[in-house]
């Protein structure tokens, strides 16, 4: 039929009687598959644009309905095991999905072309479909979001390339895991295409309110048991995430080398696409799974340190995002603190009241991993070479059952609280492996391998010119709340006693001493380097004879003298912080009271079982209680020794400079320290301090 009136009545009715077939089990191929698509080919392939107009939406959606045919048999929440249900739906997934993707393709391409006639027809039904009142900065502003856009649309043509799109990200989560991965190339297939058609800004508002809302619910209402229970559906969703933030990657770059040649603000669409990466990277950071929180943090680095020199002024916001992800990530150490009352004094016992519940529902191997990385995030390294490399499958019957259990510590809940009164062992696990990992990131980002007292390094590396004072001070409190989080979890014995049972690391004292040093190191090291980089540009301002030198964007005018007093203050309170802490440690050794526990509910091995017990007989128990304290004044004396190294390392303009951090630190290691690595540095540290004040 070629008329208008009459060629384009007949094709919705069609689409939509097709988009209602339900496909009976069958197990031999479905021979009706070929008719079908014969009716799309038809449509697409005649020389009439009212007719495709007119019937395009019922046509995507009838395509977008086959993508699905492949999950209408099994429900939402469960991995069915009906082999021949299974079988069925793999098999017509391949038969309608993979050419609906093709025909998708072919229609968004038909799209673009159209888009570039001079008078477009109408697309019928277009005027029904509702868009975000939104723009690039989200704000609402009473207008509809293609209001925003500069092209000229009264046919409804990006209409139906919005809500296409928007059907596409649909299918990602809805489409069998056969084809999942070919649906998820289509979609960003087409998005890269928006680049050029209709253009940049059409395609940030796609990925913006389509794209990263569709990739956060996915890992959002994804439970761990799913991921679980489904290999393919995690190594999808990795994929997934890792195209999208190389789409972002390549949109930004192009974005900022184009800067000027756009007719919209690009600023607001760079803020406007980070800020929505970075929420749905946070997302993945806080999943209690290993490989989906790692590649969040992956995702961070990448984003951070492959585009950060494009970025410019916006690493800010990347680095707002960083500092938000390295917080969320400790959301179960701060939960499991709660019922644990920290002891006015460092040899007091805590007091909790705890109930922790077993299932045995872990695969060996997820088990075995599991133990691996407890022990990577509980235990020195010291300690770990101590530990026999036992695979689970040799261990003996009950601790291979102890093993593969999930733990889940629980406790009363605060009255008029809205916080979880639970927290999952393997949540803990695993947030603090991507704490580490994050903390890691903003070492590198901030120093790197380079130490901060060489001479060589008084210039702030590329990624630092650009950052705010602010942002900084950001990352910097990030840092310390990473060590004061971990000082907290390892002044609470009763929770460590905890830990080292649920966790199954039978002798070895389980804490967070390692993070504490990493992160206080890291602490340490960027003030020192901040300060003298800070102190070397007011040098060569003076020496220039100008008010004030910049360098790359960062300048004294933005940073004032008020962040050198800040920078001071920060290295005098850490610093005497540690040397007063370890100071009071040997004090305090040896004394029966060190560390004293009182009992907590210990694990079980059920809901219903009532013979927990918390802790051994008093012998041993006192037995642990020296331990702790003795492990951890091992594992302090090399942080001690290597901050006093770096204070003894630098110029003796920056020493004298920053004596009155340095020195009230240094005394408080003369009293009860006895380490003689200590007591040497200290004494050097004496005799310079007298040297350079003439004294000596």
């Amino acid at each position: 039929v070629s008329t208008q009136s009459t060629g384009k009545s007949g094709w919705k009715a069609l689409f939509r009687s097709l988009r209602s077939v339900k496909v009976p089990v069958s197990n031999g191929e479905d021979m009706w598959t070929t008719p079908v698509f014969d009716v799309v080919s038809v449509v697409l392939e005649r020389d009439d644009v009212y007719i495709f107009a007119d019937a395009i939406i019922d046509c995507v959606m009838c395509l977008q309905k086959f993508i699905c045919s492949g999950t209408e048999q099994q429900s939402t929440d469960t991995v069915y095991t009906d082999p021949r249900i299974e079988a069925h739906n793999a098999r017509l997934s391949v038969q309608l999905g993979l050419p609906s993707l093709k025909y998708l393709s072919r229609i968004a391409t038909m799209l673009s072309i159209m888009y570039g006639l001079e008078q477009r027809p109408f697309f019928s039904g277009s005027d029904q479909i509702k868009v975000p009142s939104v723009g690039l900065d989200g704000q609402t502003k009473g207008r509809a979001l293609f209001d925003f856009l500069p092209y000229n649309d009264d046919s409804g043509l990006l209409k139906v390339w919005w809500i296409m799109i928007e059907g596409m990200c649909g299918t990602v989560l809805e489409c069998h895991q056969q084809i999942q991965a070919q649906t998820m190339e289509t979609v960003y297939s087409m998005l890269r295409a928006l680049a050029i058609i209709p253009g940049p800004q059409f395609q940030i508002l796609v990925m913006c309110h389509q794209l990263f809302p569709m990739l956060t619910n996915w890992v959002k209402r994804s439970s761990r048991l799913k991921w679980m229970q489904n290999e393919n559906l995690e190594s999808n969703f990795k994929h997934a995430c890792g195209l999208a933030v190389d789409l972002v990657s390549d949109t930004l770059t192009s974005l900022k080398r184009g800067h000027g040649k756009f007719d919209f603000d690009t600023d607001v669409a760079i803020n406007s696409l980070l800020q929505h990466v970075m929420v749905l990277l946070g997302a993945c950071v806080k999943q209690p799974l290993e490989g989906i929180a790692r590649v969040g943090c992956s995702c961070i680095r990448h984003l951070l340190f492959s585009t950060g020199k494009e970025l410019g002024e916006h690493l800010n916001v990347v680095c707002k995002g960083l500092a938000d992800a390295c917080n969320g990530s400790l959301e179960a150490v701060h939960l499991v603190l709660i019922p644990f009352t920290q002891p006015a004094r460092l040899d007091g016992g805590d007091n909790g009241l705890v109930r922790v519940y077993a299932r045995k529902d872990t695969p060996s191997a997820i088990a075995e991993r599991l133990n691996t990385l407890t022990q990577q995030v509980f235990l020195n390294d010291s300690q770990v070479s101590l530990i026999p490399g036992e695979p689970l499958q040799s261990s003996t019957e009950d601790k291979a059952e102890q093993y593969m259990r999930s733990y889940v510590i629980a406790w009363p809940a605060e009255k008029m609280s809205s916080k979880p009164s639970r927290v999952p062992f393997s949540d803990l696990v695993i947030g603090l492996l991507a704490h580490s990992l994050l903390i890691q990131t903003i070492n590198d980002l901030f120093v790197g391998d380079k130490h901060p007292t060489a001479k060589q390094n008084t210039e702030l590396s590329g990624l630092l010119k650009v950052l705010t004072p602010q942002t900084m001070s950001m990352l910097l409190d990030a840092v310390w709340d990473s060590y004061e989080v971990c000082i907290a979890f390892n002044h609470r014995p009763g929770l460590r006693y905890l830990i080292q049972k649920v966790g199954c690391l039978t002798d070895h004292i389980p804490g967070l001493v390692k993070q504490a040093q990493k992160s206080y190191i890291t602490y340490i090291n960027t003030i020192l380097y901040l300060r003298i980089n800070v102190k070397e540009q007011s040098k060569r301002a003076a020496e220039e004879g100008s008010k004030t030198y910049s360098h790359a964007g960062l300048s004294l005018e933005s940073i004032d003298t008020s962040w050198e007093g800040i920078l001071d203050t920060c290295l005098k309170e850490a610093s005497c912080q540690l040397c007063a802490a370890y100071s009071l440690m040997y004090s305090t050794q040896g004394k029966s009271s060190i560390l004293q526990r009182k009992p907590v509910t210990g694990p079980a091995g059920g809901a219903k079982n009532k013979n927990n017990k918390a802790a051994k007989d008093h012998t041993e128990d006192t037995a642990v209680q020296e331990r702790f304290s003795v492990n951890d004044i091992e594992h302090w004396t090399s942080t001690v020794v290597s901050v006093l190294n770096m204070y003894f390392d630098l110029s003796d303009e920056m020493f004298l400079l920053l004596l009155p951090a340095i020195y009230p630190a240094t005394t408080e290691l003369c009293v009860n320290v006895i380490d003689p690595k200590v007591r040497n540095l200290v004494k050097s540290i004496f005799e310079r301090t007298g040297r350079l004040k003439g004294v000596l």
